[in-house]
């Protein structure tokens, strides 16, 4: 089992499969992150190819992971 922090950082790709679009990491496309099922009116690959896209264009930027749970941002201001 991989460190949880080794997964950060990571690409992103989509895969098709006959009943749903699976947003997945590169490195394992067996192990997918989300399902987005194929029904009518519901546009599943632009679902998962939008998440796939916005998640490598922040890592692309250099933004690096999201701010892990129970923290907050050192801007943050309720």
């Amino acid at each position: 089992m991989k460190e949880p922090g080794a997964q950060l950082g990571e690409r992103l790709a989509v895969v098709e499969l006959a009943a749903a679009f699976l947003v997945v990491r590169e490195s394992d496309p067996e192990d997918w992150l989300a399902r987005f099922e194929k029904s009518p009116g519901f546009p599943a690959r632009a679902w998962a190819e939008n998440m796939a896209s916005l998640y490598n264009r922040r890592l692309r930027m250099g933004a690096g992971p999201p701010t892990p749970p129970g923290t907050r941002p050192p801007d943050y201001h309720p």
